[in-house]
């Protein structure tokens, strides 16, 4: 049997890792002493609103290498294949901690893919995975189609406000004050090293114009979903897929709500997408 095993990082929630019958390792998060683990202790929503509240700002601890080898554990004995999609290995401690328990099993029916992105890409590519799984691919065959997508997969954040940009050291004080006086909603691109900044738009309106202008420029291949993700902005979210669909966009739709990590530094009440590129 193939086992696919990712980590919260995806913003795929334990009920959609049951549905997708897959492992999703959960990282830990902290405001002042209370630690919670993700998608267990705390929900996505449950994050945003503790952002806006508590007077301690959240820090994350990875999965340890304990926890990978128990779980890769189990599978060998039982004679499985194992699929690791995580978290980009330059923004995590995540992933390299899967190939730190990989190499105690010194064992060829793991495989780890540090997917060089980060929520929605991350959660498109699992869910591909599991697509090609049940189309009845071996592990060697979803392995090198999901290495071989890796280029392709673009995800893309309007942040809604700079204020927690402003917290995490992503931008100084002065800019994030201006920015807010000028309704200016910075433009992130996911690489495998961080989020960098690709464009600026100014007011509300413009934030979802851009993310669709972004997919009829570059179209999404229409054999992926796009996946929407929102930080606890489902109704947003739910507008904006309606936006995409009278814009001409055909793809199918996966909307998740981004996770602590990401949601960090990007706050509440943002948009983005992660979508396979058109060859």
């Amino acid at each position: 049997m193939i086992r696919i095993i990712t980590d919260s990082l995806s913003d795929l929630t334990l009920e959609r890792g049951t549905e997708l019958d897959i492992d999703i390792m959960c990282l830990n998060v902290r405001f002042g002493d209370e630690d919670y683990i993700c998608g267990k202790e705390l929900s996505n929503e449950q994050f945003y609103e503790k952002l806006e509240t508590s007077p301690h700002p959240p820090a994350s601890s990875a999965v340890n290498p304990t926890a990978f080898s128990e779980v890769f554990d189990r599978y060998l004995k039982a004679g499985d294949e194992i699929v690791c999609i995580m978290f980009s290995s330059q923004m995590s401690a995540t992933c390299q901690n899967a190939v730190i328990a990989a190499s105690e099993f010194d064992s060829p029916h793991i495989r780890i893919i540090d997917c060089e992105n980060a929520s929605m890409g991350q959660g498109l590519l699992v869910e591909h995975a599991v697509r090609l799984r049940d189309q009845g691919k071996d592990a060697d065959e979803i392995e090198k189609e999901i290495r071989e997508l890796l280029p392709r997969v673009h995800t893309f954040i309007v942040v809604e406000s700079m204020e927690y940009l402003k917290r995490g050291g992503r931008i100084s004080a002065s800019k994030a004050l201006v920015g807010s006086l000028l309704r200016v909603h910075p433009v992130l691109r996911i690489l495998a090293d961080g989020a960098a900044p690709v464009d600026k738009v100014k007011g509300k309106k413009s934030c979802n114009a851009w993310l669709i202008n972004k997919l009829l420029d570059e179209p999404a291949d229409p054999n992926f979903p796009i996946v929407i993700g929102h930080s606890n902005a489902k109704e947003r979210a739910v507008q904006f897929e309606a936006q995409m669909t009278n814009a001409g966009i055909k793809n199918d739709f996966i909307t998740n709500c981004i996770g602590p990590i990401v949601g960090t530094h990007i706050g509440p009440n943002c948009l983005g997408i992660g979508y396979v590129v058109a060859k």
